[in-house]
């Protein structure tokens, strides 16, 4: 085992966003993104050299007996794909479930280490607010390679006042596609909601009338002021 990545910072802390919220988790936050999103908060450049062996005995500092899972988040986790191969076949050992939270736009890189993850948290990128263009072909490739793998899949939407109804179209056709939660998540700036309440009723009202497995649900971490 040779391989090193780049970790911006290791935590336990709650989940406090999507079908897992108020779990307990270890979080490892990987540096680096491939997408530029106008809403992300996250510091992707700071962070300090890990191997695989010096990572899995920083995790064993932790209390794992009180964890759901452990949390591999970012900036994308998918990136360190390569160090990942080599890290969660170790990580599975501690008898922890892997909960992979991703931009679902690197379905090749799941594909790779998919056997060792358990949960998918995936959030579908709109050109409105992650100003990248369409990713829908990607999503659908990284969605299909999910649920083929029987994960326990689901997708969060992060929208604001700008949301377009031809993205909403197409972030509940691939949900119901592949028959998953769709998780519409407004837009925060630290605890404040960035999103009109008009605008968040609008939204939830259209997607819960076009697909029944359409929830609501905000940043609860923020509003206890926890990491």
């Amino acid at each position: 085992m040779t391989n090193k990545t780049k970790i911006a910072e290791i935590f336990d802390s709650i989940q406090g966003e999507g079908s897992y919220i108020g779990y307990r988790q270890l979080f490892i936050r990987f540096c680096g993104c491939n997408l530029l999103c106008d809403y992300c908060d996250t510091e992707f450049d700071k962070g300090e050299q890990y191997s695989v062996e010096s990572l899995l005995e920083k995790v064993k500092t932790f209390n794992l007996q009180a964890m759901h899972s452990v949390s591999l988040t970012g900036g994308e986790p998918l990136l360190h794909y390569e160090f990942l191969r080599e890290f969660l076949p170790e990580l599975k050992k501690l008898n922890l479930k892997i909960y992979l939270e991703t931009n679902g736009t690197l379905p090749k890189p799941l594909e790779s280490v998919i056997n060792y993850i358990d949960i998918i948290s995936m959030d579908f990128k709109l050109d409105s607010s992650a100003k990248i263009g369409d990713v829908y072909a990607m999503h659908d490739e990284f969605l299909n390679i999910a649920v083929q793998n029987q994960k326990d899949t689901f997708a969060k939407l992060v929208f604001d006042d700008n949301i377009k109804d031809y993205e909403l179209n197409e972030c509940l056709s691939l949900a119901k596609k592949y028959n998953i939660q769709i998780i519409l998540q407004p837009k925060m700036d630290k605890n404040t909601i960035k999103v009109s309440h008009e605008k968040i009723m609008e939204t939830f009202n259209y997607c819960s009338e076009n697909y029944h497995q359409t929830r609501l649900i905000g940043q609860v971490h923020k509003f206890f002021d926890i990491r």
